[in-house]
């Protein structure tokens, strides 16, 4: 029973991503400014280099856990996956050894294993921790450690593109923190009391240019998996554009789209990156000519 493991490859999405909506992914109540709006974006200092000189900017940014974590659930919704619960009160798509089915069944070893085998999704997005020595079925257990990998998708975090800021500081001679919000005033009204709550809410103006970078780590296990990852991932980015990201999602918040996809394979052996192809939208990201890349330089 063998329990080596291989890193094939890494398949690295160069990602730009602009917001046609405002964008809200909240730091919480500002406390920056009086007379400042209730609730602003999360921000960094971030460096930048325009016109020959280093430049340090407040700028509003996506982190990386908030793109793969509403990926991952628009996928899970997408897919049907089933739910569980460990309480009985709070049911999700979270796969554990000691969860319930239903309200009168807990979930099986066996079942367990068996599940987490079948789904793609949790190979990728990775697996929730559990203990081996938990399964006596060794057949099963033979079954899951020829897929077993450590966590396959990778998301880094997304900060405005650099010619966006030095297009501002261009025209402007600086670049501020507000220079990329707009301030939205809302209302809300309780339906009971009629009482109203004004508010004001500060968000990413629309257009505004974001990079970053997806990763796809393919194992020795996953080497004919790589389709099908790369197109859970592509269902994943379309489910995120023809949705939202952030907050207020159902009130016009949070639309994307990602604009520009430069795809290329990571070979650990020669330490080289090849490219793989530009794409102007998901749709035409090739998953095919992508695993002929990585096979190709896999046997050689």
């Amino acid at each position: 029973m063998s329990h080596s493991i291989q890193l094939k490859s890494i398949i690295n999405f160069y990602i730009k991503l602009e917001n046609t909506t405002g964008l809200l992914i909240s730091a919480g109540r500002s406390l920056g400014r009086i007379g400042g709006s209730d609730v602003e974006p999360v921000s960094i200092e971030r460096e930048y280099k325009c016109e020959n000189k280093q430049i340090t900017v407040r700028v509003p940014y996506i982190p990386g856990s908030s793109i793969k974590g509403r990926m991952r659930s628009l996928l899970e919704v997408a897919l049907g996956l089933k739910l569980y619960s460990s309480d009985k009160k709070i049911w999700s798509h979270t796969l554990s050894m000691k969860v319930y089915k239903n309200f009168n069944e807990s979930i099986s070893v066996d079942e367990f294993v068996k599940e987490l085998i079948s789904t793609d999704l949790d190979k990728v997005f990775g697996y929730g921790a559990f203990q081996l020595n938990e399964i006596i079925n060794a057949q099963l257990l033979q079954s899951l450690l020829t897929v077993l990998t450590p966590t396959s998708f990778l998301v880094e975090d997304f900060f405005p593109e650099e010619n966006v800021v030095c297009s501002i500081y261009k025209e402007n001679g600086i670049v501020t923190f507000d220079d990329f919000l707009e301030d939205k005033n809302e209302n809300r009204i309780d339906r009971i009391t009629s009482t109203a709550d004004p508010r004001t809410i500060s968000r990413v103006k629309p257009g505004v240019a974001f990079t970053g970078k997806f990763s796809i780590l393919i194992y020795d296990k996953s080497m004919n998996k790589i389709v099908d990852y790369v197109e859970l991932i592509k269902k994943g980015m379309g489910l995120l554009e023809n949705t939202y990201l952030g907050a207020a999602g159902s009130r016009g918040y949070g639309r994307v789209k990602f604009k520009e996809v430069i795809v290329g394979v990571y070979n650990p052996k020669t330490m080289e990156e090849e490219e793989v192809g530009k794409y102007e939208n998901v749709e035409k990201i090739d998953s095919n000519k992508i695993s002929e890349v990585i096979k190709k330089f896999s046997v050689k």
